[in-house]
């Protein structure tokens, strides 16, 4: 397996990661558990075959695939030789670029012609044609670059909120982000939901328990020392948390070679 990065700078508010990914002959079949990062997803598959497993649910990544948030771990698989190429989408970027509403694709993969055919007409030929990743990357980065976003005070408002959890790394509550912009709670929880596809509680949850994860598989803090860093009451309050994720125990995931989440984790 082989996982590579690309530039995104020049388009850094609207793309957090453009990356592809090749599996021989020699390292399939292929299976990892997959932790959401908080973002939304396009994928293309140039060849070969991939796919998701969600709630017993298997989902083919063929042509264009936008993936909406998803709250819990899902099964990536793949049984011979493929490569697929990703965009990760900023949190609110999704929304700005479609002006709608992105609680719509919560848990789930859909096909991009299907969900949105603007965007994949504008996507399909870049993603499909060029030469290289590294093309794809620089034409994407002059579509980006260019294209119209939609904003208004509640983007500006939910871009500011994601960012104080961010900073936080999540070790925050709803009342502690309130203090620092200006909308009501029933706004900031629509809206979030709206923009970026989770509860605002939901995505600060699952940026501390990412964040915890990153840390561990760094192999910086010894896991009981991460529990207590971010606000687990004890490892009985993490184990259930940790189940609540990726649908298994530690015991049972350390146990495990999940290479492919290891890896985006350890970036």
């Amino acid at each position: 397996m082989t996982l590579n990065y690309f530039d995104h700078s020049p388009v850094s508010n609207i793309i957090e990661e453009y990356y592809e990914l090749k599996f021989s002959n020699e390292s399939v079949p292929f299976e990892s558990t997959v932790l959401p990062i908080g973002n939304t997803h396009i994928t293309c598959v140039f060849y070969g075959e991939q796919k998701t497993i969600t709630h017993k649910t298997e989902t083919p990544l063929t042509d264009l695939v936008i993936s909406g948030q998803f709250f819990r771990s899902y099964q990536f698989l793949t049984l011979k030789a493929s490569h697929s190429f990703g965009i990760s989408f900023h949190p609110t970027a999704l929304f700005k670029i479609l002006n709608t509403d992105i609680s719509e694709l919560y848990n789930k993969h859909l096909q991009l012609s299907q969900y949105n055919n603007d965007l994949y007409l504008i996507l399909k030929p870049i993603i499909k044609n060029s030469d290289s990743s590294e093309a794809i990357v620089q034409n994407l980065n002059d579509v980006f670059k260019n294209i119209n976003l939609y904003s208004n005070k509640n983007t500006d408002e939910i871009d500011k909120a994601i960012e104080i959890i961010k900073q936080k790394d999540g070790l925050l509550n709803i009342q502690e982000i309130l203090d620092e912009i200006k909308i009501s709670q029933k706004t900031l929880e629509n809206q979030f939901k709206k923009i970026v596809g989770l509860t605002p509680g939901k995505y600060t949850r699952l940026y501390r328990f990412l964040k915890l994860m990153r840390r561990y598989e760094s192999q910086e803090i010894d896991l009981n020392d991460l529990i207590l860093m971010y606000n687990y009451y004890d490892r009985s309050h993490f184990t259930k948390d940790f189940k609540l994720f990726m649908h298994q125990s530690p015991k049972k995931y350390f146990n495990t070679n999940n290479r492919l989440l290891n890896e985006y984790l350890n970036k």
